[in-house]
């Protein structure tokens, strides 16, 4: 038994019931028609989260592709490669929301169900913002480090505010329905016009003359990228505000309220301590970017997987989490083992970035395949293919 599901627990799994609320029009009118239409082709011996576990594969292939034609996310690729990666994120939305409809239909619904699907959500989240930053050319630098706390943001407020009102809501506007077709037809606009002359489109100039700056500040010219991030500010900050009100709203008792905001202040704590650590150390900024994108990710995959779990479980919130201590971690180890020990700075960079990845990604890997465990032992299920067919009822 893992140290993640007490054995007091485990009987709550038996409880799972399910509970959403989605206001897409997107959804409700054009794409659940698809996804009923595209769930045939999945035979009915294929496990559900076999089919989340597939619609993975898209979003990996996609970066492959971008490791190969684009490893610094800052030159253009050929048309194709944009093309390829809206069809792979398209797939991805589809299977996620493919696998759901195919669990029902086979009888497999379940709280495994949820926390692999939520799992291979919160990788994909990292995957799809690296595919993004190819497409955009943010480079290594700021714009792929807030690219993944805008995500990561949305992602996890969406997963507290589950927590505590127990229901997974999607307003009108949506990171996983109209978020996802946004950037899918972006990519498609990016391979048609190219990636220059799309996101270098300007779309208007401010006049900067009266604020007594220097002559080459005289204006500024906004061009479609940086239209586009300064929306996504707004929309962060909106869905901050959102999440935040409706887990208030839906608390009565004082001290619960001030719970639920301390998991709200943690996870801020943590972006803190990470563009602290990049911000300090240029050459983690820009040169190990990569890595230090794929260590985020990580931590944030563990905390959210371990939120579902003990929304899954009826535990408490969990607060306390090793990843997110890491970059607080690596900026002391930086500073003992340079200034103390005078080891090389680069060779104490390199070390100190890859260890902590290391810890990271192995941290949220031990705890996929323990609570996998846990629960397939528990409720006597596989998780990649079915156990227990559904049998048919006879008059």
């Amino acid at each position: 038994m893992s140290c993640y599901i007490p054995i007091r627990n485990l009987p709550k799994l038996k409880e799972y019931k399910y509970q959403s609320e989605d206001r897409s029009l997107l959804t409700k009118y054009f794409l659940k028609r698809f996804w009923i239409e595209f769930e045939k082709i999945f035979p009915l011996w294929m496990a559900p989260n076999m089919v989340t576990l597939l619609g993975l594969v898209f979003n990996i292939v996609a970066l492959a592709v971008v490791f190969y034609y684009d490893p610094n996310f800052d030159q253009p690729s050929p048309s194709w490669t944009y093309y390829f990666y809206g069809f792979c994120i398209f797939m991805y939305q589809t299977f996620d929301a493919c696998d759901g409809i195919h669990a029902r239909k086979t009888g497999q619904s379940g709280p495994l169900g949820e926390l692999f699907d939520h799992c291979c959500d919160a990788i994909n989240t990292t995957l799809s913002v690296l595919v993004f930053a190819s497409v955009c050319g943010f480079g290594k630098g700021l714009l792929l480090y807030t690219a993944q706390f805008a995500t990561l943001t949305n992602f996890y407020l969406s997963t507290w505010e589950t927590f505590y009102t127990h229901r997974l809501f999607l307003s009108e506007f949506s990171g996983p329905v109209e978020g996802i077709i946004l950037i899918i037809v972006t990519c498609c606009l990016t391979g048609y016009r190219g990636q220059d002359n799309f996101w270098g489109f300007e779309l208007f100039t401010v006049d900067l003359s009266g604020w007594g700056l220097a002559p080459e500040f005289d204006s500024y010219t906004v061009d479609l990228l940086t239209f586009s991030m300064f929306g996504a500010a707004i929309m962060i900050i909106y869905n901050i505000y959102a999440a935040r009100r409706n887990v208030i709203n839906k608390l009565q008792d004082p001290e619960e309220k001030k719970n639920a905001n301390l998991g709200l202040i943690l996870f801020f704590l943590y972006y803190a301590s990470v563009f602290g650590l990049v911000f300090l150390h240029s050459q983690i900024f820009h040169q190990y970017a990569t890595q230090m994108v794929f260590s985020v990710g990580a931590t944030m995959a563990f905390v959210v997987g371990r939120i579902i779990l003990n929304h899954l479980t009826k535990q408490g919130f969990p607060y306390l989490n090793l990843p997110m201590v890491i970059p607080s971690l690596q900026i002391l180890a930086i500073e003992i083992l340079t200034k103390f020990y005078r080891f090389n700075y680069d060779d104490v960079i390199a070390l100190v970035v890859y260890v902590g990845m290391g810890i990271t990604l192995a941290t949220h890997g031990c705890f996929v395949f323990e609570i996998i465990y846990d629960i397939t032992d528990y409720l006597d299920i596989w998780a990649l293919s079915i156990k227990h067919p559904q049998t048919k009822k006879t008059d």
